[in-house]
């Protein structure tokens, strides 16, 4: 029979509370509802005060600046509405990044360009100047000092020859080229508090050969040279890092814990870098999809979705636990601090009914349990993050 437990998990916001009591003076659910359809970020903000999102605005999106526990209903908006989109936020809070068609400097530069705002300031900054017009889905680290994202420009004169490659802005403006090869690269990732980073790419590491399949890789900031991790015949992909460089979550449709054949069917792993053991957390039939993953005291909590609804692992305490929410769940993110999470759904959290579309949400687990459910990991070649210590609240010791 299903348990409920208080675990830490999703985002609330509060008129100057104070700091370590957010989760008491948060109401269960706070919404971020805005007209029209509005997705969350693929990567999750690694702060704990300021989010970040693509509003519907007109006919374009407007990237804008949230912090849910000093102003909640408050929308601070980054740059001008237009065609942006894939924001990302420092994980000081102080900096977002996205990508935008509009060249809203009026530099003449084609196609997406990323740009960057310091919050509270009007003032935009253009980062790349890519004359493909192909610069797009950044990734940022704690201070905004490593910028990762994708282009298929030679922007590292490395002689690239129109793949999708991952490429690093650092700070002072050199670009740095971190995959290679014929095939696309994807998906970028940072840890905000260890210098690591992690994507997707079907390049094969010693040919450099198109494979069609892609596969994760991981590597340091500067050093050393990203690796390739998976094997599988089937492609994986969606790889994200925690906020500590602890964990790394991606899905898959390869039996990377047997045979490492392609199912057809995503599920949810996890590799931890410290012991280079791997995990299947999911086996579902449906498959599950979108993971995150953020440290949550000395346990990490590992965000996915299973056919439309949201869940959560914790990893050492192996535990997973379902996030009541109803409607179809676009995706869910462990950010604004332990006891939040946040969720893209069309159920309605405050009414138990549904919206036409994704709608945003901060749920406070504190005040509004997940519900525990079965599911158990799956380690490869061994255990690799040890169970929490008996007596232990999952995710609380």
């Amino acid at each position: 029979m299903a348990k409920t437990r208080l675990i830490a998990g999703v985002l609330v916001a509060v008129l100057a509370a104070p700091a370590g009591a957010h989760h008491k003076q948060t109401p269960p659910v706070v919404p971020f509802v805005t007209p029209g359809d509005t997705p969350l970020p693929r990567l999750a903000s690694q702060n704990e005060t300021t989010f970040t999102l693509a509003v519907p605005s007109g006919s374009g999106t407007q990237i804008v600046a949230i912090s849910p526990f000093v102003a909640p209903t408050v929308q601070l908006p980054q740059g001008n509405p237009g065609n942006n989109a894939n924001p990302a936020i420092a994980s000081q809070g102080k900096m977002v990044v996205w990508d935008t068609a509009d060249d809203p400097l009026g530099l003449g530069l084609p196609g997406r360009q990323l740009v960057m705002s310091q919050r509270g300031s009007s003032t935009l900054t253009a980062l790349t100047k890519d004359p493909t017009g192909t610069s797009s889905n950044p990734a940022v680290d704690v201070l905004g000092r490593n910028i990762a994202f994708e282009s298929t420009g030679d922007l590292a004169n490395t002689g690239n020859a129109g793949a999708r490659q991952i490429f690093l802005l650092q700070q002072g403006g050199s670009i740095k080229q971190l995959s290679s090869g014929a095939g696309t690269s994807r998906n970028p990732t940072i840890s905000a508090l260890r210098p690591l980073i992690a994507f997707e790419s079907t390049s094969d590491p010693t040919t450099g050969a198109d494979t069609g399949i892609s596969q994760i890789w991981l590597g340091g900031l500067p050093g050393p040279k990203p690796t390739r991790l998976t094997h599988g015949v089937g492609p994986s992909f969606n790889p994200a890092l925690s906020d500590d460089g602890g964990l790394l979550a991606f899905e898959s449709t390869a039996d990377l814990a047997g045979t490492g054949a392609d199912t057809g069917v995503s599920q949810v792993f996890i590799y931890h870098p410290k012991s280079n053991n791997f995990a299947r957390i999911t086996e579902d039939a449906g498959g599950c999809h979108l993971p995150g993953v953020s440290s949550v005291f000395k346990d990490f909590r590992v965000t996915f979705v299973c056919s439309g609804e949201a869940y959560f692992y914790m990893v050492a305490a192996d535990l997973r636990f379902h996030v009541q929410i109803g409607g179809v769940t676009q995706r869910v993110l462990g950010e604004m601090g332990v006891h939040f999470i946040m969720v893209g759904s069309t159920g309605n959290p405050l009414s138990g009914g549904t919206t036409p579309a994704n709608q945003v949400y901060l749920i406070n687990l504190f005040k509004r349990p997940a519900q525990q459910v079965g599911g158990l990991a799956t380690w490869f070649p061994a255990r690799g993050v040890p169970h929490a210590p008996r007596g232990c609240a999952p995710g609380v010791c």
